[in-house]
């Protein structure tokens, strides 16, 4: 039985008369005739009997027409679901995260993605980026999002954007005075630093060019926990512009500056091989942020 002839067995039920509903199929009569004759002797049984008006249904017909519409109408919302898989308007993305990228830009990605994506579902995977690169081998995540991720095999690259840094004092501290720190007045500070060290990777030449290395006297998880530990006054600590967001009592950020602004980078990484329209759907959203972010900052 094909769903063509369940579509011609409907509009013969619906027209009750076989000139009408070879004209709405747009199809000769005959063809249309000699499909309900095939589909009768496939169900062995008469679907219509004859009147003075055309056709119309008998009781076999009747019951046989309510499960054909249900056919027909779950054969449609399936084509439709393919189709909207197939253009990343559905489905779901696992998307890795970590630190600090979580407070300001990835939520802001995720909440327009999901805004115009609105049957796609999105699960996040907080995780340091060594288990990032292994999800994405693996096929367990669809794109990790995190700073400084290593360029690796099999694995596509691209920086989604840079931001600037800041210096997150205790209110205490005779710098929190300050409205720009200038590198120099960092040499004897103790500074706290994360297991990434993403900031001090983007940070390296600037301190170079002053002439010193940075005095980092603890480490923390990431960069969130860095500015906790500022909070506790057990030090200060480098962060991107992101981190501004995480308001803290007895915390306050300061524009760091040197002989050269200073920027810290986010990544983003997924599988060379990766095929899924859901991934194109969110990297041109991942894309658009990253040039309306590059607008602003430049502003």
């Amino acid at each position: 039985m094909e769903i063509r002839q369940l579509k011609y067995f409907i509009a013969v039920a619906e027209e009750r008369n076989i000139s009408r509903a070879a004209a709405r199929l747009h199809i000769s009569q005959p063809p249309l005739t000699r499909q309900i004759q095939l589909l009768e002797e496939r169900l062995g049984a008469q679907l219509f009997k004859r009147t003075p008006w055309g056709v119309e249904p008998t009781a076999a017909g009747e019951l046989f027409l309510a499960h054909a519409r249900q056919i027909t109408a779950h054969m449609e919302q399936a084509a439709e679901l393919a189709w909207r898989a197939g253009q990343g308007l559905v489905g779901r993305i696992d998307v890795g995260v970590f630190g600090s990228a979580m407070l300001g830009i990835v939520p802001q990605i995720l909440n327009r993605f999901s805004a115009s994506h609105p049957d796609v579902e999105l699960v996040l995977h907080s995780a340091p980026k060594a288990q990032q690169i292994e999800a994405l081998h693996r096929g367990r995540i669809l794109l990790a999002l995190d700073r400084y991720l290593p360029e690796t095999p099999g694995l596509e690259l691209e920086t989604v954007c840079a931001e600037p840094i800041y210096v997150a004092l205790n209110t205490r501290h005779p710098l929190a005075a300050c409205e720009v720190v200038q590198v120099a007045q960092l040499r004897d500070e103790a500074l706290i630093g994360e297991r990434d060290s993403s900031v001090f990777l983007a940070t390296r030449e600037l301190f170079a060019s002053a002439g010193f290395q940075p005095n980092t006297r603890q480490e923390a998880v990431d960069l969130i926990a860095a500015t906790v530990m500022v909070a506790g006054g057990f030090g200060t600590a480098l962060v991107p512009d992101s981190v501004r967001s995480l308001q803290l009592p007895n915390v306050v950020y300061r524009p760091l500056r040197g002989a050269s602004t200073p920027q810290v980078l986010l990544h983003c990484a997924w599988r060379s091989e990766e095929t899924n329209p859901l991934l194109d759907a969110l990297l041109a959203e991942v894309r658009l942020f990253g040039v309306e972010h590059a607008a602003a900052q430049a502003a």
